[in-house]
C-alpha cells in the first residue's frame, strides 16, 4: 500500500476518498481491501488483478456516481466494516471474501438509471428480470460472468462446497442492495435486536468500557446462528454501499453532488420521454442541502439507528452522520436564494432536532 503512496493511517480511516486517487492508487487500494489477510481465503493474485481490471471495464464511465470510483469507495467501506466490527469473530472466510468481492461489482453495468425508470420505460433489463430489481440481478449476473472467465476465476481455488457458499452470500448481498429491500431490512435488524435485546445491551455496555473485546462471547453465539449470519452479511453491504452521509462532510458532499447529478441526468431524460419526473431528479426543483437532509432523515438513519443497537462498533458513523446533517441544514439555511421563510426554517429545525433526538435515544 505503501509503495502506491497509500497510507495505511489513510486506508484504516474514513478520510479515504477514491475520487481523489489515480487510477494506479485504486487499483492498489482495491488489492489491498480484497487481499486474503481481510478474509483467509489464498487466490492467484494475477487473477485478482485481472478481475478487478475487467470489473473495471465493466462500469460506465459516464455514470457520475455508480462508477469505478463508487465500487472502490464501497468495496473500502465492506473493509472497514469487517475489521471495525470484529467480524472475524462471526462471519466465516467464505462470507468475508464473498462480500468484498461482491462490493467489487455491486453496481457493475449500471447505466445511470433506476429500476424505477427502467420499469416505467420497459427496458430490456426490467424485461429480462420481470420487474423484480433489475439493476442488481443484472450486477450479480455480470459477476459471475466476469468470474466465468478463466483469466479472472478468483474462486478458482475454492472448493466446490466454498464456491457454492460464496455464491450464495455475493447473490444475497448485491440483491439487498435495492433500496426496495431497506425496510425490510430495517425491520429484521430490529426484531433481532428484541429477540436478544439483554444480550445485546449488556453488548453495548462492555463495548463503550471496552472496545477492543467486542464481540463478548454471548453476542458473538447469537451473531453466529446461521440467520443472523446472512443478515449481518447484507446489512454491512448495504451499509456501505449508503454510508457517504456518514462520512467527514467534506466527502459526504462530493458523493452528494456527483448522486444528484445522475439524478438530474436522468430527470432530463423522463422529461425528454414524458414520463414522470422522480421527487430527486428535477435539477429546477431540486434544493441540493435540503434533499441531502431528507435522504438522512427517511432513508440512513433508520437503518444505522437500527444496526447500532446490534453492531455498536458503527457509532462512530452515526455520529458522522449526525453532525453531516447539522451542516446540509446550515448550509440550506444560508445557502438558499430566496432566503427560507420562518416558517419553512422552523420547520426544518424541528426535523433535525427530532433526528437528533433519535440518536440518542439509540445510544
Amino acid at each position: 500500500m505503501e509503495n502506491a503512496g497509500l497510507s495505511l493511517e489513510l486506508v484504516n480511516s474514513w478520510n479515504l476518498n477514491p475520487l481523489e486517487l489515480d487510477k494506479a492508487r485504486n487499483h492498489a487500494a482495491a488489492m489491498y481491501f480484497v487481499g486474503p489477510h481481510n478474509h483467509g481465503i489464498s487466490f492467484d493474485p494475477i487473477l485478482m488483478g485481472n478481475f478487478l481490471q475487467t470489473a473495471e471495464l465493466g462500469y460506465v464511465k459516464s455514470c457520475s456516481y455508480h462508477n469505478w470510483f463508487h465500487a472502490i469507495d464501497v468495496t473500502h467501506g465492506v473493509y472497514r466494516l469487517l475489521h471495525t466490527c470484529a467480524t472475524d469473530a462471526f462471519l466465516s472466510c467464505n462470507e468475508r471474501y464473498a462480500l468484498l468481492v461482491s462490493a467489487v461489482c455491486h453496481d457493475v453495468g449500471h447505466p445511470g438509471l433506476n429500476n424505477t425508470f427502467l420499469i416505467e420505460t420497459s427496458h430490456d433489463l426490467a424485461l429480462r428480470y420481470n420487474d423484480k430489481s433489475p439493476l442488481e440481478n443484472m450486477h450479480c449476473a455480470k459477476l459471475f460472468e466476469i468470474v466465468a472467465q478463466v483469466k479472472c476465476n478468483i474462486f478458482a481455488t475454492l472448493a466446490k462446497a466454498q464456491y457454492q457458499d460464496v455464491r450464495k452470500v455475493c447473490i444475497d448481498a448485491i440483491l439487498n442492495t435495492d433500496n426496495a429491500q431497506h425496510f425490510t431490512m430495517i425491520k429484521e435488524v430490529q426484531m433481532m435486536y428484541e429477540m436478544n435485546s439483554e444480550i445485546l445491551e449488556a453488548s453495548r455496555e462492555l463495548y463503550a468500557d471496552d472496545p477492543d473485546n467486542f464481540p463478548p462471547r454471548e453476542a458473538m453465539e447469537c451473531f453466529r446462528e446461521p440467520e443472523s449470519r446472512k443478515l449481518l452479511a447484507k446489512v454491512l453491504l448495504h451499509v456501505a454501499d449508503i454510508s457517504n452521509s456518514m462520512k467527514p462532510f467534506r466527502i459526504c458532499r462530493l458523493w452528494a453532488w456527483q448522486v444528484l447529478e445522475e439524478f438530474f441526468l436522468q430527470g432530463d431524460e423522463e422529461k425528454r420521454l414524458g414520463v414522470p419526473v422522480q421527487a430527486l431528479n428535477d435539477r429546477e426543483k431540486v434544493n441540493r442541502p435540503f434533499s441531502q437532509v431528507g435522504f438522512i432523515e427517511f432513508l440512513v438513519s433508520p437503518l444505522i439507528f437500527a444496526v447500532i443497537k446490534v453492531l455498536p462498533p458503527m457509532e462512530g458513523l452515526a455520529d458522522q452522520m449526525v453532525q453531516n446533517v447539522r451542516t446540509w441544514h446550515s448550509n440550506w439555511a444560508n445557502e438558499t436564494k430566496p432566503p427560507p421563510s420562518d416558517a419553512e426554517q422552523s420547520a426544518l429545525a424541528e426535523r433535525v432536532h427530532k433526528l437528533e433526538a433519535r440518536y440518542l435515544e439509540s445510544r
